[in-house]
């Protein structure tokens, strides 16, 4: 066994959405498990990471967000951003003095990794996504570990700092009980903030054809969708409170599911094995290098989930699919117990043994 040394100051970093978010504070919460006097600092942008930083009872310290990337006059601006980025973030690293830094992807974790790596501070990155986004290929180079969910098949990372944990799960999540087979005919939609309008429109499409067809809907639309869907569920005679911006009780909604109707990022695809939920995946297409799609393949191969391409998404075809799977209680108990195979309950874990290992090794 490597040698390891507990962790007590600890800076975790990325921004936008809980996709990249909340695998962040999964890592943070085992750190403090570990060590509860452990302090752990958040850097990241202004977006939903603040105000979930702070409910977990993280500092939290926002920085600019530029992208890596660009060209011409864009590219010029994209550097100074980086450059300053790289600053600030190096100026916060000088004051809090952490032993280790974990980037988990996004604009906004770049410059604290990068900074850290200048510092001589032992730094990591964690890949959510089967196909790696390109701040976590730029890191990877001056990481002492790279951390992946899924198998780096296509050897995008430097193999000997390669490392699967899977992507971690909040914990209420992860220990959420789902009936294996019920006939409640629950269906859970989870559009997002990345291309949640066509799911969104999809279900209010069909919803004539589930309601004939006896299904319950829990639908979380996205906080810009949610006044458009409540009134077209009024309209039709639907209860419009089934219908949420946001779903603060995840755990909760996994439990009552039946089925899930959702996108594929990796977050999702780790909640639904975690859960042994069934679902219909329709990844979003403009994902980077489509990684929504090869996530969901994952899941597919094994019989967990029915991959459905947005352009083949209709009133009908998302009707006929959900009653079809509904009625079927034997498939969905076999979904459930496919997608369970995929879990990685262990994933914060040994994301924190490797920054252990990485912080005894310095």
């Amino acid at each position: 066994m490597s040698a390891r040394k507990n962790i007590t100051r600890l800076v975790v970093t990325t921004g936008g959405t809980g996709g990249h978010i909340f695998p962040a504070l999964c890592v943070a919460a085992e750190v403090k498990r570990r060590a509860p006097k452990a302090a752990v600092l958040f850097l990241g942008a202004s977006g939903p990471e603040g105000r979930l930083a702070a409910k977990a009872g993280l500092d939290f310290a926002a920085l600019p967000a530029s992208g890596v990337l660009g060209r011409g006059v864009k590219g010029v601006l994209s550097l100074f951003g980086v450059a300053r980025g790289i600053a600030l973030a190096a100026r916060q690293l000088r004051r809090f003095r952490p032993e280790t830094v974990i980037g988990f992807g996004g604009y906004a974790g770049f410059c604290p990794v990068l900074a850290a790596a200048l510092l001589r501070i032992p730094c990591a990155v964690h890949e959510q996504n089967s196909v790696p986004g390109v701040t976590n290929r730029v890191l990877a180079k001056v990481a002492g570990r790279v951390f992946v969910s899924f198998d780096d098949k296509r050897g995008l990372f430097p193999a000997l700092k390669v490392t699967r944990t899977g992507n971690p799960v909040r914990a209420d999540i992860a220990e959420a009980k789902r009936p294996e087979a019920t006939n409640r005919r629950n269906l859970l939609v989870l559009g997002g903030s990345q291309g949640a309008k066509p799911l969104n429109d999809a279900v209010l499409e069909a919803l004539p054809l589930l309601q004939a067809a006896g299904v319950n809907l829990l639908h979380q639309t996205g906080a810009a969708d949610e006044a458009r869907i409540r009134e077209a569920y009024a309209k039709a005679g639907a209860d419009p409170s089934c219908a949420h911006g946001f779903i603060e009780g995840m755990a909760q909604a996994y439990a009552w599911a039946d089925l899930v109707l959702c996108r594929a990022g990796a977050s999702t695809i780790f909640e639904l094995a975690a859960t042994g939920a069934p679902s219909i995946l329709v990844p979003f297409p403009q994902a980077a290098h489509d990684h929504q799609r090869v996530n969901a393949e994952h899941l597919a191969d094994l019989g967990a989930a029915v991959l459905l391409d947005q352009k083949k998404l209709s009133a009908r075809t998302l009707a006929d699919m959900a009653a079809g799977l509904l009625d079927d209680a034997a498939r969905l108990a076999s979904m459930g117990r496919a997608a369970r195979t995929f879990a990685r309950p262990d994933a914060a874990s040994r994301i924190v043994d490797g920054l252990e290992e990485l912080c005894a090794e310095a």
